[in-house]
């Protein structure tokens, strides 16, 4: 087939589907396309949530490789630390039930990290005058000065997965992602005895999780047809 009829069945199949679209939001559409066939070897997941989230987690993961590699050079230094010192600088004080929420972590291994942390001495803890139950934690001067010590390390793996990226396109995928950070950091910190299911339910209805279900099956069973072609 020729590119040209390629692009010529694209539209109509298109066009089809979608009765009063222009000629802008098919290219679009056609470019995202053809575009995220070429990801993952191929094999491409059935919808654009899918292929979205499996490429931010896959970069997410890489970031995670490169800066474990990057801390090696201080021997029993954990990534996980960073993190909860990061956000403790910047929290200045703050319950340890606020900021291992605001880690996305299990509260059990929150804790344990920040006993970890206070053990070093890299944090302190008092009581909270407000609710004497809970615990404030801050930075100590040597959780301040390790902390330091790790910013040039992890900056080395920022820079080698974005460097290249220009500044004009990282501010674009800035501001369309803050908004989605900022709205499931807070929907995380409420989801204390609540399951995903329910969640799903809060954020997006139960009409809509319902026609969302239909189009899983259809997308599913394309894409496993999609695969097997792909295999032989």
């Amino acid at each position: 087939m020729s590119e040209l009829v390629k692009l010529i069945s694209a539209w109509e199949e298109y066009a089809q589907k979608n009765t009063t679209t222009s000629a802008l939001e098919f290219c679009m559409y056609f470019l995202a396309k053809e575009s995220n066939s070429q990801l993952f070897s191929g094999l491409t997941p059935p919808d654009l949530n899918t292929v979205f989230a499996k490429l931010v987690g896959r970069l997410a993961a890489m970031q995670t490789a490169y800066s474990k590699m990057a801390l090696q050079e201080i021997p029993g230094f954990e990534l996980d630390w960073f993190y909860y010192l990061n956000a403790i600088l910047h929290f200045k004080e703050v319950r340890k039930t606020q900021i291992i929420q605001y880690n996305f972590t299990e509260q059990t291994t929150g804790i344990d990290i920040l006993n970890k942390l206070k053990k070093l001495g890299y944090i302190a803890e008092r009581s909270d005058p407000d609710d004497k139950r809970a615990k404030l934690v801050r930075l100590t001067a040597a959780g301040e000065k390790i902390l330091y010590k790790v910013y040039p390390l992890l900056d080395k793996s920022t820079q080698l997965m974005y460097s290249n990226i220009d500044n004009t396109d990282k501010q674009v995928i800035i501001n369309l992602l803050k908004d989605t950070e900022r709205q499931h950091q807070l929907l995380f910190s409420n989801s204390r005895n609540k399951s995903l299911d329910d969640l799903l339910v809060e954020v997006l209805g139960e009409e809509k999780i319902a026609q969302m279900e239909r189009e899983q099956k259809k997308r599913a069973a394309d894409f496993q047809a999609a695969k097997r072609h792909h295999k032989k």
